[in-house]
């Protein structure tokens, strides 16, 4: 497959953010073959990276039940999965994994690469082979139904640890996923990245200092990092342009909130998250967009999120102003405050400003 120049960019570009992640990934094309695996997919695997470059998956699963799962996952090459797999190593082995693949898309239309993060469950796999083996041992020699039912109490426990394990590897899987979307959003522009975790830790402080719980607030950070993945389908000219946009202009980009909502999972755990990419730009006074809401009817998460994505655009160069000082950023805050604003979040996070707690760029 020949890749345009935009292609090899973009190739490259996440090649970058694949090696630095802690579990296997690759990129594969819509054919089905590799583009890119960091080493810790080929460590897994077996193989060489420059074995893997350009192979395409039919080439490595030769089973037909692997074979069924790849066809699958080429069929459905623009949704989103996750699913327990494995992978085959070249001795004949296999190594269970659990997969997450996310369509890659810089523009409207379909995607042209699939994200894939592969986590290697062996060990949890092996313990749960010792622990079903040891309760089949115990099992065989109870002589009594009240040593079966303490060993039973006690699988239950193991059961349950296992179950607790699952869920935060599922979270973790989301995590990975929400930052390859959030970073894929940001691609057009040069703070790429940088822009979406100064977002994730404001929003979570300010969570905190509203009053909500870690869990919340720490959930609430998540979900910022996605607040602008709508402008997947704003043009390049227009996210780059260094003068003020027309009013043709500002209706396209206004779009990306709507955009947002309607990329985002309808699961529940980005229930949060579809609230603040529609809502992070409604007004406290009801001047804002898309739907012109106002006060308690913007949901509260959105209106966090409104405040610190203008903190962050205030004190951040961006390519038609320098960057402004946290004091000039603050005054222009509280000028905002029961406008654009609500005025009881601007009172809260004003003291995390000039106390420290949290800055400027990061």
């Amino acid at each position: 497959m020949v890749m345009s120049a935009d292609q090899d960019q973009q190739v490259r570009r996440f090649s970058e953010m694949l090696d630095a992640l802690h579990c296997g990934a690759m990129l594969i094309d819509r054919a089905g073959r590799i583009v890119h695996a960091n080493c810790r997919l080929c460590e897994m695997s077996g193989r060489d990276c420059a074995e893997l470059l350009g192979l395409a998956l039919h080439e490595i699963y030769a089973g037909a039940d692997g074979r069924r799962a790849i066809d699958d996952a080429l069929a459905h090459f623009d949704e989103a999965v996750e699913r327990e797999f494995f992978i085959p190593r070249p001795d004949g082995t296999r190594v269970p994994v659990i997969v997450s693949g996310r369509p890659l898309r810089a523009a409207a239309g379909s995607a042209a690469y699939r994200v894939v993060t592969i986590i290697d469950i062996s060990e949890r796999k092996r313990a749960e082979e010792r622990s079903a083996e040891a309760y089949r041992e115990v099992a065989r020699l109870s002589d009594t139904v009240l040593e079966q039912a303490l060993e039973l109490r006690s699988y239950s426990r193991d059961l349950e640890q296992r179950v607790r394990q699952r869920t935060a590897e599922l979270h973790d899987a989301n995590v990975e996923a929400i930052y390859m979307l959030a970073v894929a959003s940001e691609a057009k522009d040069a703070d790429t990245g940088a822009h979406v975790r100064r977002i994730e830790r404001l929003a979570r402080q300010l969570a905190l200092a509203a009053g909500l719980s870690e869990a919340e607030a720490a959930h609430l950070g998540h979900s910022a990092i996605l607040h602008d993945v709508g402008k997947m389908h704003v043009p390049d000219e227009l996210l780059r342009k260094p003068g003020p946009l027309t009013p043709d202009e500002w209706a396209v980009m206004r779009l990306h909130t709507v955009n947002g909502e309607r990329i985002l999972s309808r699961k529940p755990f980005f229930e949060v998250a579809r609230r603040i990419a529609r809502s992070h730009h409604e007004n406290w006074d009801g001047s804002g967009y898309p739907d012109g809401l106002s006060g308690e009817a913007i949901p509260r998460e959105a209106r966090i999120v409104r405040l610190v994505d203008a903190f962050d655009a205030l004190t951040t160069a961006r390519a038609y102003k320098a960057a402004w000082p946290a004091a000039q950023a603050v005054a222009e805050l509280r000028s905002g405050a029961g406008s654009a604003f609500e005025a009881r979040l601007v009172e809260v996070f004003v003291p995390l400003v000039e106390s420290g707690v949290v800055g400027g760029p990061a």
